[in-house]
């Protein structure tokens, strides 16, 4: 099995070790969520219900389009680009609520930076992890909590795990 990264501790969601020389170029990219458990799935539920929870993609969308009118090829070009968190579970997409606003259905400005950091080592399945952890970096605080009060904490959290997960 394909372990799930939480970067900052260096142990799965499954209480294995993980590999740090994933780091770009140095594998191919496959999402982890295929390989991952019912049992993983729901600690990633509960992981994010503190900052909103999981949405599945249709849901999303809906939100959108009652909300401030964007369409689906708009979500889907922003989860293939990966300017937002989603991943597969089950043959569905899943987002973190947290990334949008959900007055106006706009992502928080920091997100594009901290996920600029991240992108190139860690995939949908370890981004979603990363978010949902509580990280050293940040005092034991989950990414996704502080990311709106302090964005600057989190870009920061973003590059020293980055440094780590490249070696």
């Amino acid at each position: 099995m394909q372990n799930v990264l939480a970067p900052t501790t260096g142990l799965s969601l499954d209480g294995s070790l993980f590999n740090p020389a994933r780091a770009a170029g140095n594998w191919h990219y496959s999402d982890a969520s295929q390989n991952c458990t019912d049992d993983q799935f729901v600690a990633m539920l509960n992981a994010y219900r503190g900052s909103g929870g999981l949405v599945r993609e249709e849901n999303v969308l809906a939100m959108f389009s009652r909300r401030c009118g964007l369409n689906a090829d708009t979500l889907a070009n922003w989860i293939a680009e990966r300017e937002v968190i989603g991943f597969e579970w089950q043959s569905r997409t899943w987002l973190p609520i947290f990334q949008f606003n959900l007055f106006n259905m706009t992502r928080p400005p920091a997100l594009a930076q901290v996920l600029a950091e991240l992108i190139p080592v860690y995939d949908s399945w370890e981004l979603a992890n990363w978010f949902a952890q509580p990280n050293p970096w940040l005092a034991d605080r989950v990414p996704a909590d502080a990311l709106e009060h302090d964005p600057s904490a989190v870009l920061q959290a973003a590059r020293a795990d980055r440094f780590i997960a490249n070696n």
